[in-house]
Formats: structure tokens, sequence, C-alpha cells
């Protein structure tokens, strides 16, 4: 059977695989809450596939039944594919920000820094979801506040001894979890 949880874009088919020896009913359930019978025709002994075109962002969820066996339910989150104007700016970064001394440049200079090495490490498809935005803005703040800390060293006093920041982000890793590439080899 196909994944029962996708991320796609809008304007993309929803392809919905059950195994099953007799026809299964297949209705998605658009985020309007009107359900809609889809067919499912056989693409192998015992195999059926049920095609549906996503038009519109939001939550759909589809339920495959087959006579005297199982139900099984699927759930398709559809975003709108992003397009170079709609990703994150230095205005939006300034935003997320709030008050900052650094300047456009700066800004501009860590934002082009880490969304390269956010494509490093993620797969950043057509779609981009509000996580990856979320891990991006906290990756370039976190850039800019590290600038003044190029050993990313704090000195505490004679209690607490200086402290080390980690050099990862424990919040952008979370964020960027889903996304990451699997290293093969």
């Amino acid at each position: 059977m196909s994944s029962t949880s996708v991320l796609l874009p809008v304007g993309g088919y929803w392809r919905l695989d059950v195994d099953a020896d007799t026809v299964p009913t297949v209705v998605v359930t658009p985020p309007t809450g009107e359900p809609v019978p889809v067919l499912a025709a056989q693409t192998a002994a015992g195999r059926w596939q049920a095609t549906y075109l996503v038009l519109a962002p939001g939550r759909y969820v589809a339920r495959a039944t087959v006579v005297d066996e199982d139900v099984v339910d699927f759930v398709a989150q559809v975003l709108a594919v992003t397009t170079g104007a709609e990703m994150p700016d230095v205005p939006a970064v300034v935003e997320y920000l709030g008050e900052t001394s650094a300047t456009e440049d700066e800004v501009q200079n860590a934002l082009d820094a880490e969304l390269a090495a956010q494509r490093g490490v993620c797969r950043v498809r057509a779609v981009y979801p509000p996580d990856l935005r979320e891990a991006l803005l906290r990756r370039v703040a976190r850039n800019l506040a590290l600038r003044s800390l190029p050993l990313a060293v704090l000195r505490g006093d004679a209690e607490a001894g200086t402290t080390v920041l980690p050099g990862r982000d424990p919040e952008v890793r979370r964020l960027e979890a889903p996304h990451r590439r699997m290293p093969i080899g």
C-alpha cells in the first residue's frame, strides 16, 4: 500500500494504493468537507490504485474500504508550491528577529548562507512547508547572534565557568528532522 500520510503540492495527484482481492471503495474528503467517491483501477493482481487531483490547499482525508476486509485511512496535507517571491527574504527575517543591529547586507548574507546550508542537509522541494521556513529563520537568527561570539563560548563567572554553545541548534534539528536527507553507504 502507499504511504498513509503524504505532503502534496496543489495541482498534484494523490495516488492511493490498496492491496485487496476485490475492488475497494475509496472516498476522498477535501478541506471543503464534501466527500468525493474515487474509482479504483486494478494495477496488478490484488493491487488497486485510486488517483485524485488535489486542487486546493488544506487537509484531505481518504478512506478505502474493502468488503469483508479492512478499512484504511489516508491523509494528505496539500500546500501551494512556494515561488521564489514567497521564500523568506530580508524583511521576513527582520520581522522574525524584531529589533536588530544587523544591517540588511548582513541579514542577506546570513540568509543566503543558511538557505544553502539547509538545502545541503534537507530535501527542499517545490512546496516549502512552515516547519522548514521556521527552521530557516531560526538558522539566520543564530548565525547573526553567533557573529559576536566567533568561538561560540560564553564567559561565565567563578561559579558557572564558561559555557560552550552546541554546534547545532536543537530547535532547528527538531524542525528539519522530517526533511533530512538520509545518508546512504
